[in-house]
């Protein structure tokens, strides 16, 4: 394309074109003024809006109103997407009074005007109505409508529809002006099954959904998508307020949207509870107050699926309503009660929540034969700190060890006794741990300068005893950790519990021996600093060292020693012996 005419349609300075067309030798062709995108002088023109330059190409080259550049877009659909109203109704003016090209189709409804250029779709399958609404041009959009509504009967090639991106997008003006168009032919599809009415709940526009569930037929609220979910499922999948109200309108409008159950055997009351959304699916529960009875594909009931996804605060608010009280024992297919579920997946809150309701049945077995004690004991390796508390909760409480069970896994070799193995890569680490402070604290003494001047000092003297304190705990530790790892397993517990001990003890005197000899040295010349850094010594146990004092002592413990009773472990032996296990 010429220069000067690429920069006169961009700039729309029609003085400019007509210097470019009078200069030229010959009468200049602009259908073969191309971009290397095939772009005309009028694509460029209708993507920045200028409608006089517009008018004035047109009189010099009508063809070019009819010519696509190589992505398929009329100049009118550049219009379109740039939301000029003024040029697109000069284009469809000028396309619909234009006579047809020889061997080209008519349109009878159009004044025997040229076949329906502006129901062209380019080659993403969008039209002039897609790419307006795409762009969030809705007056363009209204006035694509008024001119002919067929155009919403079109669906481009990624499966939209123009009301279904106008209701994804919450162009509400748009929307009325499909709906309200008295053309029963518009398209009503989306991608993967969806409808507008997915779109404009998954997006929030409430009042679309409200419009769409007034204007549409009543099939549409109850159509699934390719997933088998309706618009209730994503309503209830959304925690915002807004999308509240949309759950309620459609509840309804229609109950039977509660009962419906998507590919995964999910209901939207279950969908809620899964996305924490308590306020949603309890307004679900007040219209269709059974829908807590249905299951899913695995046999889980609303609890299950609470206490799997950690949802504290929804399980408060179920466990309040009267309609849920049968589910807290309520089994799955294998057998698995909430409870059970809870203490799988290590949900603290919920084995509180559940052990503080009415009715709960701590001896409840699943197919395994395994109460809540025994699952809580099962996954030993796996968050130590939130087993010991939720194991520690349920023996308070009542809850009972499956005593055959126990006897196989705790004196038969099964997964307490497994974790040796982690247990000695553990010791492992803390005998490196170990060298490594006994190398420090041994050398410290005799490093630190000024000895003669220090000795008299009481910061020194209490340096030297925790130093003292440390080596001795790491010398300790050296023969326990040499000596006690290759033990049974009941010894090799006894003697990793009480290194972690000596190991917390070691740890303490080497910070307490660093602060004292800091003091030590500056504190004649530097007061304020060495108080500081007392401080930060100090505060170190305080915010790490207890927890994991604590996380160490109780996974090296040996727990069932100390909660089983010594007449149940006593039956546990002798069933043993009698078994011949």
């Amino acid at each position: 394309m010429d220069p000067r005419l690429y920069k006169s349609a961009m700039l729309g300075n029609t003085i400019l074109l007509k210097e470019v067309m009078e200069e030229a030798n010959i009468e200049l062709d602009l259908s073969l003024q191309l971009t290397p995108q095939k772009n005309t002088a009028l694509h460029i023109v209708a993507k920045h809006g200028h409608r006089d330059f517009a008018s004035e190409l047109l009189r010099k080259s009508p063809a070019l109103l009819s010519q696509p550049n190589s992505d398929g877009d009329l100049p009118l659909h550049l219009a379109a997407q740039g939301g000029h109203k003024s040029l697109v109704n000069l284009f469809l003016d000028s396309l619909k009074n234009s006579p047809p090209r020889e061997g080209e189709a008519t349109d009878l409804e159009n004044n025997g005007a040229a076949s329906a250029l502006w129901r062209t779709s380019n080659s993403r399958g969008n039209n002039v109505l897609h790419d307006a609404l795409r762009c969030g041009c809705a007056e363009v959009a209204v006035t694509l409508m008024k001119f002919d509504p067929s155009l919403a009967d079109s669906v481009n090639l990624a499966g939209e529809s123009p009301l279904f991106m106008a209701s994804e997008l919450g162009l509400m003006v748009a929307v009325e002006s499909i709906v309200s168009s008295g053309s029963s032919s518009f398209s009503r599809e989306g991608p993967k099954g969806r409808t507008p009415l997915h779109a404009a709940v998954i997006g929030r526009h409430l009042e679309i959904t409200r419009l769409l569930i007034e204007k549409l037929p009543d099939d549409l609220i109850k159509q699934e998508d390719t997933w088998g979910r309706n618009a209730l499922h994503y309503a209830a999948w959304s925690t915002w307020r807004i999308s509240l109200e949309m759950s309620d309108l459609l509840v309804t409008t229609e109950r039977m949207l509660a009962y419906v159950k998507d590919n995964d055997g999910l209901t939207p009351f279950m969908v809620a509870i899964q996305a924490g959304s308590f306020r949603t699916a309890c307004k679900i529960l007040d219209h269709c107050s059974d829908v807590g009875e249905l299951r899913d594909a695995c046999g889980r009931n609303a609890l299950h699926i609470a206490f799997k996804c950690h949802r504290s605060e929804t399980l408060r608010a179920l466990l309040k309503r009267p309609e849920l009280v049968g589910l807290v024992n309520a089994p799955d297919n294998d057998g698995n009660t909430p409870l059970h579920v809870a203490t799988q997946y290590h949900h603290c809150d919920g084995v509180w929540i559940l052990l503080t309701a009415s009715g709960v049945d701590l001896r409840a077995r699943n197919n395994e034969g395994l109460t809540v004690a025994d699952v809580s004991l099962l996954h030993w390796d796996h968050s130590i700190l939130k087993i010991f508390y939720i194991w520690r909760c349920l023996i308070r409480q009542g809850a009972v060890l499956s005593q055959f069970k126990i006897a196989r896994e705790y004196l038969g070799g099964g997964p307490l006794y497994k974790s040796c193995a982690d247990m000695k890569s553990c010791m492992k680490t803390m005998a490196l741990v170990v060298m490594l402070l006994a190398t420090i604290s041994f050398t410290a003494p005799f490093m630190l300068p000024g000895e003669a001047i220090l000795t008299k000092k009481p910061a020194f003297m209490v340096f030297l005893l925790f130093d003292t304190v440390t080596l001795g705990c790491c010398l300790i530790l050296t023969a326990l950790l040499l000596f006690g790892s290759t033990g049974d397993p009941e010894s090799l517990s006894s003697t990793a519990y009480f290194s972690a001990k000596m190991l917390v003890l070691a740890f303490w005197g080497s910070l307490l021996a660093f602060g004292a000899g800091v003091y030590a040295m500056i504190s004649d010349e530097n007061f304020w600093l060495a108080i500081v850094i007392c401080l930060m010594v100090f505060s170190v146990p305080f915010i790490c060292m207890i927890r994991v004092s604590q996380a160490l002592t109780w996974r090296f413990s040996p727990l069932l020693e100390d909660q089983l009773e010594p007449s149940m472990e006593g039956h546990i032996k002798q069933n043993i012996a009698t078994t011949g296990q």
